[in-house]
Parts: structure tokens; C-alpha cells; sequence
């Protein structure tokens, strides 16, 4: 019975201090990965020159059986570059609205319900297209409030003018019905001045669409140039930020020695890849141990250890 009793004492203090180990040697990969992002956000001030974005936030976890996460987090000069990239990928500028055309009114001679019906027609697809365009606008030229301002003025006085047209012609349709002959000769007349009127509004839409149209090709060639520029700044953060991480691992993967040979190093560039649906994912690099403690021995330099890690979005 004391033999069994001490052996179970002896199993329990065994326990104990082998969790206590575990822990210990859990804490010292800790400072050991603490070190190292403090080294890496160094590296990476001193190797990524891009306006735009800079690493701001730099959080380390271990995963047993697996290796060391970094997660970087990125802040700069343009906080909100993930909005301008959707932005671009949506397009600046969509397509402009196309005026509606203005249908020629009947003569007497066809049906005045006809008439009405073709008026009223008229009168909801300009009503439309006056708020798509001024909707549209709205967004296209926030930056210029004077001229969106003219836009929009000149979008109402057209809906109004072919609203005013549309109404006499609607009055005149109806009193033609039982008008004398006298009296139709007096109301044809009227009714050639409101086709006048529908044929002057028709004129200042092509002209405003024309107008329409210049301003939308000077904001897809705005468009094409802030998309160059944000390529380029991405192309530039993504080349210091490569060669930032790689080198740092040649130079100081040795100071994770808490790290298992046989795990991996994962760098997380959190929120760095936007789609096309305008879904955000994260950019990831998984260096195996192995390679970043070879070029540590300089069996490899920091392109190859680059080139040998995994890199893909998720």
C-alpha cells in the first residue's frame, strides 16, 4: 500500500512539473516572438517606402504543432485605401443614363386617347431619367459642387419644361373632343406651339447629354490614373514589405529558438486583398522553419527563402 501511495505521489509531481515546463517553455516563445515583431517593424518602416500604407499593429500567437502567426495590421497616409480600392474595382464613373427620346405628338387626325397615353409615357420616363441622371451625378462629381449643382439644375428645368409642355397638349387633347371647327383652327395652332416646346426640350437633352458624356470621359481618365497610382503604390508596399520580412528572417530567425524545426513561420497581412465583390481577405506567407534556419546558415538567401514560401489569400 505505501508503495502505491508514493508512486502515485511520485506520478502527480512528475505531472506538475511537466506542466510547469510547458508553460514555461510556452512563455519563453513568447518574449522570443514579441522580440522578433519588434525587429520586423523596424525592418519594415526602413523597407516600405509607399505613401499610402505602413504597418501600424504587428500581433504574434502560436499555434502547437503548427508554428508562429504574425499578424500585421495596415494604417498610413490613406486610412481608407481598402474604400478606394473597391471604389476602383466598381468604377468611378458608371454609365450615364440615356435621355429618353421625346415622342413626336399625333397629329389630329389619329386618336386623342392615344394621345394622352403617349403624353403621360413622356412624362414618367423624363421624371426617371432626371433623378437616375442627377442620382448619378451626385456621386460621379462629388468633388465639384458647383457643377453638379448646374447639372442638376438643368435636369429639373428639363423634367418641368417637358412637364408644362406635356400638360397643354394633355388640355388641348381634351377640349379638341368638343371643340367647334372654329375653335379646333385656334387649338391646332396651340398644339404646334407645345410641339415646339417638347422639340426645344428634346434639343437641350442632346445637348446636356453631349455634355454629359465629356465630363464622363474626363472622369474615366481620372479614373485610370488613381487606379495606375493605387497598382504602383500596391506593387511598391507589396515588394518592401517581401523583401522586408525575408531578410529580417535571415538575419534574426535564429532568435526563435523556442520554435520547433519542424513548424512553420506565417506572416498575415490582415485585410490586405479585395475582391471583386468587394470582399476583404487576408494576405498570407508560410515560411517552413527549415528554409529561415538555412538562410540563416546562408545555404539560402532571403529570395529563395521567399521564393520557397507558400503565399495565398484567404
Amino acid at each position: 500500500m505505501k508503495r502505491l501511495i508514493t508512486a502515485l505521489v511520485l506520478c502527480t509531481v512528475t505531472s506538475g512539473m511537466s506542466v510547469a515546463q510547458s508553460q514555461n517553455k510556452y512563455e519563453d516563445l513568447a518574449n522570443e516572438l514579441e522580440i522578433m515583431s519588434g525587429v520586423l517593424n523596424t525592418s519594415l518602416r526602413q523597407n516600405v517606402t509607399s505613401d499610402s500604407w505602413r504597418v501600424n499593429q504587428i500581433d504574434t500567437s502560436y499555434l502547437a504543432g503548427q508554428g508562429a502567426v504574425f499578424t500585421l495590421s495596415l494604417r498610413g497616409h490613406s486610412n481608407n485605401w481598402v474604400h478606394e480600392i473597391e471604389t476602383l474595382v466598381e468604377g468611378f464613373v458608371g454609365a450615364v443614363p440615356s435621355a429618353p427620346p421625346v415622342p413626336p405628338v399625333p397629329h389630329i387626325s389619329g386618336s386623342f386617347e392615344e394621345m394622352d397615353e403617349i403624353v403621360m409615357e413622356a412624362t414618367r420616363e423624363w421624371e426617371s431619367y432626371a433623378e437616375a441622371t442627377s442620382r448619378h451625378f451626385s456621386h460621379a462629381l462629388a468633388d465639384n459642387n458647383d457643377r453638379m449643382r448646374d447639372l442638376r439644375t438643368m435636369q429639373r428645368e428639363l423634367a418641368w419644361e417637358a412637364r408644362e409642355a406635356e400638360r397643354e397638349l394633355r388640355d388641348i387633347t381634351f377640349e379638341l373632343r368638343h371643340a367647334d371647327e372654329e375653335r379646333k383652327k385656334e387649338l391646332l395652332e396651340q398644339k404646334e406651339a407645345s410641339q415646339q416646346k417638347l422639340s426645344q426640350v428634346q434639343t437641350k437633352a442632346k445637348n446636356m447629354q453631349e455634355e454629359l458624356k465629356a465630363v464622363e470621359k474626363a472622369q474615366e481618365k481620372e479614373l485610370a490614373k488613381r487606379k495606375e497610382k493605387q497598382e504602383q503604390q500596391y506593387k511598391a508596399f507589396l515588394a518592401g514589405f517581401e523583401v522586408g520580412i525575408s531578410e529580417t528572417l535571415c538575419r534574426f530567425g535564429a532568435g526563435l529558438r523556442g520554435l520547433p524545426q519542424d513548424e512553420h513561420i506565417s506572416m498575415v497581412l490582415k485585410d490586405f486583398e479585395v475582391e471583386s465583390n468587394r470582399a476583404r481577405k487576408d494576405r498570407i506567407y508560410v515560411f517552413s522553419r527549415t528554409d529561415v534556419v538555412r538562410c540563416v546558415q546562408e545555404k539560402i538567401d532571403a529570395n529563395k527563402l521567399l521564393a520557397n514560401a507558400e503565399v495565398y489569400k484567404f
